[in-house]
């Protein structure tokens, strides 16, 4: 078993019984107790778990909001194929806002493939993320930060993004459902609507962990994104309802449908 698929093993046991000790997820896992430890360390240093003697116990904040390392742990694998496939629908040229999200920023090593890109975000870690890649074009908005997530808000940021019309938009959400697209923070919410204002084309990052969930702030409704990449394909309900609103699906299946 690769480290990855492992600690993701540890993880859903841990949300299962809360904590275990090395020996039951040694016995769970078929691994030793010193992979087991590694694993344990690597994933309190992400933010994730607390150790415990002999065991862990596992990380919950208490803000509804979890914080940016906790959320660039969370669905690593989907959020990677996902990043990858949304930065296959760009070309040499292109301009694009690129949201704060950790499952924007998993697009961030795929743009090093194509030239002259211009990227806008407000996302502090995303743009020094992409900050090691010289042949992009980063801007970067002003705004009140937002230490949680590492992102820019406020009006500083609405006025700075009102001014730009990228070709792209790529963002996130906390929610997707028949009734649209919602995310937890107001201050967030308003920054991805005002991108998806601006830009021409709208490309939804969401895996499928958000389906069927709602959050306080409303982004839009289906009909005002043109894509939706995602890990797999949504329940039938919400299917027919983003392909009555004309929004494409990409999937790593390939099965895109438009």
């Amino acid at each position: 078993m690769l480290t990855l698929q492992r600690q993701e093993e540890i993880m859903n046991i841990l949300r299962g019984k809360k904590s275990a000790t090395v020996a039951e997820l040694s016995a769970a896992l078929f691994a030793s107790g010193s992979t087991i430890r590694r694993d344990l360390s690597d994933l309190e240093n992400a933010g994730l778990i607390r150790r415990s003697h002999g065991g862990a116990v596992l990380y919950e904040p208490s803000s509804d909001e979890a914080s940016a390392r906790i959320r660039e742990q969370e669905n690593r694998r989907q959020k990677k194929l996902i990043g990858t496939m949304a930065a296959g629908l760009l070309s040499d040229g292109s301009s694009l806002f690129l949201d704060s999200s950790s499952t924007a920023g998993a697009m961030i090593p795929s743009l090093s493939g194509y030239q002259d890109l211009t990227v806008i975000t407000n996302g502090l870690r995303n743009a020094l993320s992409m900050a090691e890649y010289p042949e992009l074009r980063i801007v970067l908005t002003g705004g009140t930060v937002r230490p949680s997530s590492g992102s820019l808000y406020g009006a500083e940021t609405l006025n700075c993004l009102s001014r730009l019309h990228p070709g792209w938009c790529f963002f996130s959400c906390g929610g997707l459902s028949v009734s649209g697209i919602t995310e937890s923070s107001f201050e967030q919410g308003a920054v991805k609507e005002q991108m998806i204002r601006g830009a021409e084309k709208k490309v939804l990052l969401c895996d499928s962990s958000k389906f069927g969930r709602g959050c306080l702030y409303r982004i839009g409704a289906l009909s005002d994104i043109d894509c939706l990449v995602t890990d797999q394909l949504p329940p039938e309900e919400l299917t027919s309802a983003l392909a009555f609103a004309g929004v494409r699906i990409i999937t790593p299946s390939f099965k895109n449908t438009d």
